[in-house]
């Protein structure tokens, strides 16, 4: 059941009211014939639900006591974990954990402190599984800024990718349809609301645009 598509012929208290019966796994009648000294105090702990989320791109994932570096640099991620996001972008909010896990380097504490590991493919549904626990602000944030830093680079390197491809043997047709499908990765995945500190910061250098620490 998708609330979110119903909520624009709800009020807040019937949004409210279903969302609690879900949260607490109880019916929507079990929920409206609470007395109001019991419904109050539920419905004001589950208020946050209207809250807006504001996502913040993150260099770090913390959770599950396991940490993931974010990478955002795409010439640092394997063309194979491209296909998979591209994949999983068919349904961007029901995978949104999983094309995360794509973008992510997991991380192993030694003497030195916290050191990147090896991506491991085969624990790809491993690290989505931490991305659920995850803060949905960070996750959602940080693929956003990917998107962003993604679209930016390929726009920017339309003639050095073509002249690439040529120089190995790609025609110029072939390039340019290989190139639009570079563009056409998780094109379209993007709300200029979510993240308004970036408008500025994306229209100069990627280098100028760094993640928060924490």
């Amino acid at each position: 059941m998708d609330i979110f598509t119903e909520s624009k012929d709800m009020t807040d208290l019937d949004l409210l009211v279903k969302s609690a019966a879900i949260i607490t796994n109880q019916t929507e009648h079990q929920i409206d014939s609470l007395p109001v000294g019991k419904l109050k105090p539920l419905l004001d702990k589950i208020a946050f639900i209207h809250t807006d989320i504001q996502p913040k791109a993150v260099k770090v994932i913390k959770v599950n006591g396991k940490r993931y570096k974010c990478i955002y640099d795409v010439r640092n991620i394997p063309a194979a974990r491209y296909i998979e996001s591209k994949h999983f972008s068919s349904d961007v909010n029901g995978n949104l954990h999983k094309i995360m896990a794509c973008m992510v380097m997991p991380m192993r504490y030694t003497w030195r402190g916290w050191v990147e590991d090896k991506y491991d493919a085969s624990k790809h549904s491993e690290y989505a599984q931490d991305m659920l626990s995850a803060p949905i602000a960070n996750v959602l944030g940080s693929v956003v800024f990917f998107y962003q830093v993604y679209n930016l680079w390929i726009k920017n390197s339309r003639d050095y990718l073509t002249k690439e491809m040529e120089m190995k043997g790609v025609t110029k047709y072939q390039a340019e349809a290989a190139y639009q499908t570079l563009c056409n990765i998780m094109d379209g995945y993007t709300k200029p609301n979510w993240l308004p500190i970036m408008k500025g910061s994306l229209s100069k250098k990627r280098s100028t645009s760094k993640p928060s620490t924490t």
